[in-house]
């Protein structure tokens, strides 16, 4: 990675190849979301939470694949998704110190080939990067509102480890650790006070959306068995 303040005319005859842009995610298993997120995100992922392994703080990912570095929505070519998380179609550009817009210059998106321009012919913003500068707003303007969610929800002691045992056709067993979700027996044992106050600010719909999306686990399952199963037959046509 190299990561630059990006100058509209110091960089203005860069390019973006844009269907390269989703093939950053081929080997995220976790992709960090904000709660803006979380109702879209619910209807193809599960939602976990992690901690970083530095700060220890939590923050919350929709999950890809069930191995490290596994990303069962990449099909090769595309995420086969409805939908895609920002910090994937924000690539290659971030928010530097002072909230200043960087771009990674080693990112293979770029290619002089690429249909997306930074400026137009009159050094005006694109098209493309006004809908990048949204995206990235997005994600600046959502971070407070999540660490505040979060902490809202570690207050009321509602986020625990996921215990999930699975076995997989393969007759593999696969354990998920270092995951956290909405711990669903705490939330219902909640009184109406503080139910009230989850409503106040607006976050029983976030909580609602956790616990909808815990089920695509199972759409995770069905996929490993689906690609374990074309593994099989590809090499067994091979022989």
């Amino acid at each position: 990675m190299r990561l630059i303040e990006l100058s509209r005319s110091e960089h203005s005859g860069l390019r973006i190849r844009a269907e390269r842009v989703t093939a950053s995610a081929a080997n995220q298993h976790l992709i960090p979301i904000v709660v803006s997120e979380f109702r879209k995100a619910a209807i193809e992922y599960p939602i976990v939470f992690a901690k970083h392994p530095e700060t220890g703080r939590f923050a919350p990912y929709v999950l890809n694949g069930l191995g490290v570095e596994e990303n069962l929505f990449w099909s090769g070519t595309e995420l086969d998704v409805a939908y895609v998380p920002l910090n994937v179609r924000r690539q290659p550009f971030y928010v530097g110190m002072n909230n200043a817009l960087c771009i990674d210059l080693e990112h293979p998106c770029i290619d002089p080939t690429g249909q997306k321009t930074i400026v137009n012919p009159d050094g005006s913003d694109s098209a493309y990067l006004k809908e990048i500068l949204t995206i990235l707003g997005e994600l600046v303007s959502a971070k407070e509102a999540t660490e505040q969610f979060i902490a809202a929800a570690l207050a009321l002691d509602l986020l625990a480890p996921i215990r999930l045992d699975i076995v997989l056709d393969e007759e593999k067993p696969l354990q998920l650790q270092g995951l956290y979700g909405v711990d669903e027996d705490r939330f219902r044992q909640l009184g109406e006070r503080e139910v009230a106050q989850l409503w106040k600010a607006g976050y029983l719909d976030l909580i609602y959306s956790l616990l909808i999306a815990s089920g695509q686990v199972f759409k995770l399952i069905r996929l490993r068995n689906q690609r374990t199963a074309l593994g099989r037959a590809w090499h067994s046509n091979a022989r």
